[in-house]
Parts: C-alpha cells; sequence; structure tokens
C-alpha cells in the first residue's frame, strides 16, 4: 500500500507542480492524474490531508539534502555552491508550488501549519551547524537565517523574472560577504 501511496503521491505532486493548487476539488484532482477520487480518500484522506502530504513530499527531505550535500563536501563554500545550483534546478519544478503553499502558511490554513518548520526550522538548524564550525553561535544563527533568506528571495525573483546570471551572481557576492564575515578577527 505504502508502494502505491507514494506512487499516487508523485502524480499529485506533478499535478499540483503543472496547475498549481488553487481550489482544485480532489475529483479535479483526481480527473487530472487518472485515478479516482476514491482511491485518493483511500490513501490520504480529504483534500486538506492530500495538501499536507505534498508539503512533506516536496519540503520534508530539504534538510536532509542540505545536510549530506555539508556532509560530503569539504569546502562549505563549494557545497553552498552545489545547494544553489540544486535548489535552483528543484525550484524550475516545484518552485511555483512551494511558494503558493507558503502563501496557504501565511494565510493560516491548518493543513500548512508545519510549513514552518519544514520551510525553515529545519533549513535553518542545518545552516547554522554548518556556519558553528566555523563561528560563534550567535553568529551562526544569524548567517543561517540570513543564507536561508537570501536563498529564498533569489529564488522567488528568478522564478519572476528569469534571469539566472543575475540571481548567480547575488549569490556569489553573498557568498564573498559570508566568506569575510567568517575570516573577521575573532572567528576559529
Amino acid at each position: 500500500m505504502s508502494e502505491q501511496r507514494d506512487a499516487l503521491l508523485a502524480r499529485v505532486v506533478d499535478y499540483y507542480a503543472e496547475h498549481g493548487v488553487r481550489d482544485t476539488s480532489l475529483r479535479t484532482l483526481a480527473a487530472g492524474i487518472g485515478t479516482s477520487q476514491r482511491m485518493l480518500h483511500h490513501h490520504f484522506g480529504n483534500r486538506a490531508d492530500v495538501l499536507t502530504a505534498v508539503i512533506d513530499a516536496i519540503a520534508g527531505s530539504q534538510a536532509e539534502q542540505i545536510r549530506d550535500l555539508f556532509a560530503r563536501e569539504q569546502d562549505p563554500f563549494e557545497a553552498g555552491r552545489r545547494n544553489w545550483v540544486d535548489t535552483l534546478a528543484g525550484a524550475e519544478k516545484f518552485g511555483a508550488l512551494w511558494f503558493e503553499l507558503a502563501t496557504h502558511a501565511m494565510r493560516g490554513e491548518p493543513y500548512a501549519a508545519d510549513l514552518g518548520r519544514v520551510m525553515v526550522e529545519t533549513q535553518l538548524r542545518e545552516f547554522t551547524r554548518v556556519y558553528a564550525t566555523r563561528t560563534e553561535a550567535t553568529t551562526a544563527a544569524h548567517l543561517a537565517r540570513l543564507t536561508l533568506a537570501v536563498g529564498q528571495g533569489l529564488v522567488f525573483d528568478y522564478l519572476i523574472d528569469r534571469d539566472r546570471d543575475a540571481a548567480d551572481a547575488a549569490v556569489l557576492h553573498f557568498t564573498e560577504m559570508v566568506r569575510r564575515e567568517l575570516a573577521a578577527p575573532g572567528n576559529p
């Protein structure tokens, strides 16, 4: 049953990534992905439960990906560059859906309540952990929040204007700012 649910969820995520969530009913969603409303109910429950599963699917592994990338790559700045490339690749398909669901969280939709933890807290924790190996805890936490905000902001801008060169240049500039901050006197 888990494999069936996972396959169905992948189709749901693809559908929402292409069409957006909007006010899509389960009936419309089922027709769009070639299944029945009953199957959606069976595997997920109601529409809110489907959207909760979508949030978990597209956001749940982000912190794990960051942790794994920074663990594999010795140079944290190279890991950061690769994270940017991977993030933009994912944003090509899921970015609009990600930001649409973020607005649902901002509006207090119950099914999106966990998005703050997934979208912000877990990523902040991973970035803070990486920075804490090179600076004291308060600076690490500030740099982590700044890194997340700059990254999300640049992804948002890129999805609107599609100016990859400008987004990449801004990331490089930000990276150099962080590099200087970490090289400042008082940092290990």
